[in-house]
């Protein structure tokens, strides 16, 4: 029999995905997970869902894990400072709405490399009871 396997990333992804802001980020090819395509234009926006390490067991019961502890940093960077704040805004809203949390940590910075405001936080969330992860 094969078991039901749940992936987080793709889930935190399909809720951002609820805003049409960021469904016009994601169509430029400027949401992905882990780091920045180089190939995105420096004037572009994008947002980055980076996991801060692998799933935790978060809730165990008879020696198995019953659920899993998941840290994502959302990275959005801009050229425009209060363009990544209104984001950050909505992804808040969206990730609390999935069950995520803002956590301590993350960056708020101007980068002059790179022309960009990057406002980045952190946020942690937790699997149902008995899902594969």
């Amino acid at each position: 029999m094969v078991e039901s396997f749940h992936d987080m990333l793709a889930e935190v992804e399909e809720a951002l995905l609820k805003d049409s802001d960021i469904q016009v980020i994601k169509a430029a090819k400027g949401l992905k997970s882990y780091q920045r395509p180089e190939s995105l234009p420096d004037t572009q926006t994008s947002i980055i869902i980076d996991p801060l390490g692998p799933p935790e067991e978060a809730a165990k019961g008879s020696n198995t894990s019953l659920s899993n502890k998941f840290i994502y940093q959302i990275n959005v960077e801009s050229t425009d400072r209060i363009e990544c704040k209104k984001l950050q805004s909505k992804i808040k809203t969206l990730l609390n709405e999935a069950g995520f949390t803002q956590t301590s940590g993350g960056l708020d910075e101007y980068f002059d490399t790179t022309k960009r405001y990057v406002d980045a936080r952190r946020y942690i969330g937790y699997s149902k009871l008995y899902e594969n992860y």
